[in-house]
């Protein structure tokens, strides 16, 4: 029997001390010693590759839905919303819009640039080197006077727009001060009046930054492409005055991407299907990064809780796949949290998951069984568990050797019922014995019957007499 991932050979060795016996008992009254030259019948096997997974089982308990907080990655006045708290959402669907034209403009000011750039570099691969100098020359100029005056802009609406939020700051902080003071009414509604004329102001003002920033970035594209192409119709080499404009066209390409990516923003989306039940902005109102705009909770999803050990958990990873079962039915899951912190009083780690079933099919507080693979072993040799003996020394196999048993220590990896890696000790190039003989020791002359993936039953080399039937 095996005990612990060890062969315990007891009942071998009382097969063994049986035939002892019986021959000793069938040598009395004789003084001779017969000695049998039979070789003996054994399965075998060419050792090949092969890949091992162990799964482990635990014990979760079912939390309540999970929920999403939807949070705009932009900010500015909500000029539509579309869904209510109770409202049933799908994946995909766009909860509410922000004002999008300071995004839309920087947008047309990439694609403008780009395009500027595109031109350029066509014009540069076209033109004379010569007759193009002068003319990118004055390009270049052209391009550095609005260059600088571009930056000027920029310069002093940046520092408008930060004496402005300054302001605005201040008069959220007085506000706040002489409501907490208990200020009457209409004290209070004049300082919450400015602090509206404030937020507008800044509002507007800082869609007029983002113009003159795009204005700003496309100048400094213009200027740089500009410069590039002087510095290219001067080379010799097509070749290397094509690379050469594609880093400009290749810089304009990402502002553009940039800026559509930024008007992405402003169309917020939920990632998840489910329910609405929380809605933090209104038409007209701002939409900020600070608070979430909306909280949906996951629909046919509940999430499960377990804890393992730290070797196991150092197995497991995001989006990883699980199965959950309750009362005999399983569902499909996901990982989705892989805890960093021990337990102090258990010692072990949290795991979440992801599971698609309602609450009514696993409801909150109810345990459940987790199966998750973790042990796994890739491209490893693996042959069959009853193959490997075990002693002090350490465990072994026999291996075939020109019709001879050899005793061969191995050093083993992870296990299971059926089969068993092998880290070292043996190679593709071993046939080893699958099968048990009380006759099976080292140098013992064995009869093999191998079974090779792919090709027909063979016979190892062998020696002696027809094979010993019985086993």
């Amino acid at each position: 029997m095996r005990n612990g991932g060890y062969f315990v050979g007891k009942s071998k060795c009382l097969i063994s001390a049986v035939l002892c016996m019986g021959l000793l008992l069938s040598g009395c009254g004789s003084t001779e010693v017969v000695e049998t030259e039979d070789a003996i019948l054994v399965d075998a096997a060419q050792v090949g590759r092969d890949t091992l997974v162990l799964s482990n089982q635990f014990v979760g308990m079912v939390s309540p839905e999970e929920s999403v907080y939807i949070i705009p990655l932009a900010q500015g006045t909500v000029t539509e919303t579309f869904f209510e708290v109770g409202d049933k959402v799908q994946a995909g669907d766009v909860l509410f819009k922000i004002d999008d034209s300071g995004a839309k403009l920087q947008l047309e000011q990439a694609q403008l640039t780009y395009t500027n750039a595109q031109q350029q570099a066509d014009s540069a691969l076209t033109t004379q080197q010569k007759s193009a100098n002068l003319q990118l020359d004055a390009n270049v100029k052209t391009a550095e006077a609005q260059y600088m005056a571009a930056q000027v802009a920029w310069k002093n609406t940046k520092d408008s727009l930060d004496d402005l939020e300054k302001q605005v700051d201040k008069a959220r902080k007085a506000y706040n001060q002489a409501k907490k003071a208990g200020a009457d009414e209409n004290t209070l509604a004049e300082l919450k009046q400015v602090l509206k004329t404030l937020e507008s102001s800044y509002s507007q003002l800082e869609i007029q930054y983002n113009q003159v920033e795009a204005q700003y970035e496309a100048a400094t594209v213009g200027f740089q492409s500009a410069k590039d192409a002087r510095e290219l119709t001067q080379g010799d080499a097509l070749d290397d005055t094509k690379e050469q404009l594609n880093t400009s066209l290749q810089m304009a390409k990402v502002a553009v991407d940039s800026a559509e990516l930024a008007l992405s923003y402003y169309q917020v989306t939920t990632p998840i299907a489910g329910e609405v039940i929380s809605k933090n902005v209104s038409v007209n109102g701002m939409a900020t990064s600070s608070s979430p705009a909306y909280i949906i909770a996951a629909e046919d999803t509940m999430t499960v809780a377990f804890q393992v050990s730290e070797a196991v958990r150092n197995t497991l990873h995001k989006d990883m796949k699980i199965v959950v079962e309750r009362s005999g039915v399983e569902y499909d899951g996901v990982i989705t949290e892989v805890g960093n912190a021990v337990n102090a009083q258990t010692g072990l780690f949290q795991i979440k998951a992801a599971v698609s079933a309602s609450g009514g099919e696993l409801p909150s507080g109810v345990s459940v069984k987790i199966t998750s693979d973790t042990y796994t072993a890739s491209n490893a040799i693996i042959i069959p568990y009853d193959a490997v003996y075990y002693e002090t020394e350490g465990s072994y196999v026999y291996t075939v050797k020109d019709g001879h048993a050899v005793k061969t220590y191995v050093t083993t990896g992870i296990f299971d019922d059926e089969r068993i890696e092998i880290v070292d000790g043996i190679t593709e190039e071993d046939i080893i014995i699958t099968s048990w003989s009380p006759r099976l020791i080292d140098g013992a002359q064995v009869d093999a019957k191998v079974a090779k993936a792919g090709a027909e039953t063979a016979r190892a080399e062998s020696q002696g007499a027809e094979p010993e039937a019985a086993r």
